[in-house]
């Protein structure tokens, strides 16, 4: 089928395709929905005589002649002929009908949230169900174009623009394959082909022992050294296998990995100099081959352990100098970088899946959801389970704070709220037992990040992870609840919920979303919203938030779908806002989406004005939706109350961490340096895997502030939400479908919570877990308006399109003067390539930054 938008000069250009393309690629018909959903030319041919009703998501609007009948979604015509989906209360059909609360009686236009309706005709229904949203009555498709059965698809699916032939669908696939394998063969075992030219080393002394005879070398932090002499040799690597004696007590303490330092004396330097220091894991065997670069022959080689003390005593063997690096092919490395390869190759820019319109009512879309979100679940798995650190976690004297939860289950169990821990008398004898210096000078005992109050231990953490999973895991089974499961549970259900608020967004808002794009952007939203830092370390500071987030995804996804059909669905909406209030017994700061709410209910409030009906049925709803926040908040203050005499204190200020919480305050001067590490702090880069390492911070801030380990700020970690800086460029489009008011709020919630978290505990890496998710929405807001489908032409290589050479639009399509002046120009730089290039560039960025951030982070 010919590409009914080649007419026009640049099809990618925003502004340029037709309405009745726009029309077209929304439309679902037979497979899709039969007659439930007519294309426009059967359901739509609308007169306005009654007036438009102006509900954003298709509704019908007044008919030629009456009123009161139902529009849209629930309308039907004197015959009892069903409309197509949309706004359920549009206006009138030929032959009257009931009157529905949310329309005007007057005759005027009704502007419920959901988007735009069309007139319905003499004796039809409203147009189909997904019309352009906005303010503005949906295009008619003109005569002559194909209906969506033509093609099998929405948006030309079918078309042969958006075709790849099977040949060259397998040479992309076999290419990535062949790359996959050369980057596990050829990179990942460079050290292997470069070792083949080694030299022999002659005889030399292992601590005095000639080579070979030296045996087992016990080493520990007064003795942790090994040193080779009488060399005279070329010398290109070493070689030792180091085995910790007791690998528990070094996993609790650190990454269990080794800091070694080497000291060279060569032809060129007769003392001993020293060299960058390395990491060597004992369970990495590649990583006890370390390449060396002496100056001429070598003469001597001394090895020092530098972190001993805390990994413990160690044995090494097998000593020797430029030995054959073995060959270490790896399946699972090498599956990882080919399924990186893959989803690369298949969300290309040339790729036809940016043609293809997505439908979340269409079966095989559907399931391209669901796949989705079974990857992410699975690489979740996989990370929770790659850290070892926390799955072996076991309640000692040093990890004690990490069983704050399951200590908690047995409180409550127990009937009580504080824990059974007893403080120390020496504890509750100081004037300030929130004076960290003071606990450490008197050698005070006490539980560290325990609330401390009134002579009790406390849990500040939200209790409701606590009620999920401990209490009734221990009631089951008479065990702690093993944390490292509830993060991995959360995080899947945060990543299922953000499929749904995407698929949401996209069916409301952008009914011209690619399936190509609507992946990068769960693929995003994902990561940025802090799915991958959760996973990677599941413990208990982590599951709050990670809960938190969950619930917030999936109260924003049944609000908006709640509110997107121009009437308020009371059985959403009610469970959206018990989702988003329950952040309060999780997460408390996390409650600052309910704000989004408003955003979305402000139409209905709106519209409620002057009309004692309409007025009625949005206060019914609007309380119905407070409901659930009232009960919960009731529920937390009567909580904080019996445990801290106020029923607003949350008890995280009677913390015993590293300042006391009870005096910090808030100063605005924390305010800048904070939302630099937060937002904008480049990333520290080295030479050495993973490549990224903790930032240095150094504020000019005269206080105290508390920072842990961070590895840049969030838009060099994150760099697709950089698009927000596009802003300029869809903010007109963002307003015509009110959509302005909730990227400005996305943005202000995502700041404020910036300022809260490092005013209230200060800069640690887990909290952009907080507020990421609402930078990662908005920018993908953006994103959603700039690559709308205009055409299944697939993209071509060039970064220009000639204009000059093509016909002049016909005059009063929509962008005609745009054209117009292009044309003029001669040559204009796509928006949309642009728009689909730093997409997909940033994210093969992104995707290198987090992968080295997820080795970097390790067991925070």
């Amino acid at each position: 089928m010919a590409n009914r938008n080649q007419q026009y000069h640049d099809p990618f250009e925003p502004g340029v395709s037709s309405p009745e393309f726009q029309q077209y690629a929304r439309e679902n018909y037979l497979a899709h929905g039969g007659n439930r959903a007519r294309s426009g030319a059967e359901g739509g041919q609308a007169s306005n005589a009654g007036g438009t009703a102006r509900m954003p998501g298709a509704g019908g609007g007044r008919g030629a002649a009456g009123d009161g009948a139902y529009g849209a979604a629930n309308g039907r015509d004197a015959s009892g002929v069903r409309g197509g989906y949309g706004s359920s209360f549009g206006g009138a059909g030929a032959n009257g009908g009931r009157q529905n609360p949310w329309s005007r009686p007057d005759g005027g236009t009704s502007r419920m949230p959901g988007g735009s309706a069309a007139a319905g005709g003499a004796g039809r229904g409203a147009a189909n169900a997904y019309t352009r949203p906005g303010r503005h009555a949906a295009a008619q498709p003109r005569s002559g174009w194909a209906s969506p059965s033509d093609t099998g698809d929405m948006g030309f699916a079918g078309s042969a623009g958006a075709y790849t032939s099977p040949a060259k669908r397998f040479v992309g696939l076999l290419a990535c394959v062949l790359v996959a394998v050369a980057i596990e063969v050829f990179g990942f075992n460079l050290a292997f082909f470069t070792s083949m030219t080694y030299p022999e080393v002659g005889s030399y002394l292992v601590n005095g022992v000639a080579s070979g005879s030296e045996g087992t070398i016990a080493l520990d932090a007064s003795n942790n050294a090994i040193e080779l002499t009488g060399l005279d040799d070329t010398v290109r690597s070493i070689h030792f296998a180091p085995v910790l004696n007791d690998p528990a007590a070094a996993a609790k303490a650190t990454d269990s990995k080794l800091q070694v330092t080497m000291y060279l004396a060569d032809e060129g330097n007769a003392n001993y100099y020293q060299l960058p220091s390395v990491t060597v894991d004992p369970a990495d065997a590649a990583s006890t081959y370390i390449s060396l670069d002496p100056a001429g022959k070598c003469h001597s080689v001394y090895v020092s352990f530098t972190n001993l003390a805390d990994v413990g005593p160690i044995t090494v063997t097998g000593v020797s100098l430029n030995q054959q690096v073995p060959l270490d092919i790896d399946p699972v490395r090498f599956a990882y970088i080919l399924a990186v390869l893959l989803l690369l190759y298949a969300v290309r820019p040339q790729s036809m899946l940016f043609s293809r319109v997505f439908d979340g009512r269409i079966t095989r879309h559907g399931w391209m959801v669901v796949g989705l979100v079974a990857v992410q679940a699975v690489i979740i798995f996989v990370l929770v389970m790659s850290n070892t650190h926390f799955l072996s976690l076991t309640q000692t004297a040093s990890t004690e704070n990490y069983f704050q939860y399951q200590k908690l289950a047995q409180a409550l169990l127990q009937e009580h709220l504080y824990l059974d821990d007893v403080p120390s008398a020496a504890l509750q004898a100081m004037d300030n037992p929130y004076d960290t210096a003071a606990r450490a000078a008197a050698g005070v005992p006490y539980l560290w990040d325990h609330a401390y109050f009134e002579g009790k231990y406390y849990v500040y953490f939200g209790v409701l992870p606590c009620l999920v999973f401990y209490v009734p895991w221990l009631l089951a089974t008479g065990t702690g609840f093993p944390t490292w499961l509830g993060v991995a549970i959360c995080d899947c259900a945060y990543a299922a919920g953000l499929a749904y608020l995407l698929t949401n967004v996209v069916r409301r808002w952008f009914p011209r979303t690619s399936l190509g794009l609507f992946a990068v952007l769960d693929i995003m939203l994902f990561v940025a919203g802090g799915g991958l830092i959760l996973a990677r370390t599941p413990s208990m500071y982590f599951l709050p938030e990670a809960m938190g987030l969950a619930l917030v995804s999936w109260g924003l996804g049944l609000w908006i779908s709640g509110t997107s059909r121009g009437y308020i669905e009371r059985g959403r909406v009610v469970a959206g806002a018990a989702l988003i209030a329950l952040t309060l017994a999780a997460r408390p700061q996390m409650v600052l989406a309910a704000v989004f709410g408003l955003v979305l209910f402000w139409p209905f409030l709106r519209d409620a004005r002057g009309n004692a009906q309409v007025r009625r049925a949005c206060l019914g709803e609007f309380r119905a939706a407070l409901a659930p926040f009232a009960v919960v908040a009731l529920v937390v203050m009567a909580y904080n109350f019996l445990r801290f005499g106020s029923p607003l204190d949350f008890g995280a200020n009677y913390n015993l961490t590293t300042n006391d919480m009870t005096h910090r305050g808030f100063h605005a001067d924390r305010i800048p340096f904070g939302l630099y590490a937060y937002l904008l702090q480049p990333p520290a880069l080295g030479s050495q895997f993973p490549f990224l390492h903790q930032t240095y911070m150094d504020p000019s801030y005269q206080g105290v502030t508390i920072y842990e380990p961070m590895f840049g700020g969030y838009f060099f970690l994150y760099p697709m939400t950089l698009v927000l800086l596009a802003l300029p460029r869809v903010r007109h489009a963002l307003k015509a479908k009110g959509l302005l008011p909730l990227w400005v709020c996305l943005v202000v919630v995502a700041v404020a919570l910036c300022v809260f978290d490092l005013q209230g505990a200060g800069i640690l890496m887990r909290y952009t877990c907080d507020f990421g998710l609402y930078f990662a929405l908005a920018a993908a807001l953006v994103f959603l308006e700039l690559l709308q489908v205009r055409s299944t032409e697939p993209l071509s290589k060039g970064w220009t399109t000639q204009l000059g050479a093509h016909g002049v639009a016909p005059v009063g399509q929509v962008g005609a003067h745009a054209m117009a002046n292009a044309c003029a120009a001669g040559e204009t730089v796509s928006v949309y390539r642009i728009a689909l290039y730093f997409l997909f560039g940033s994210l093969v960025v992104m995707i290198a930054a987090n992968a080295l951030l997820w080795n970097a982070f390790g067991m925070y």
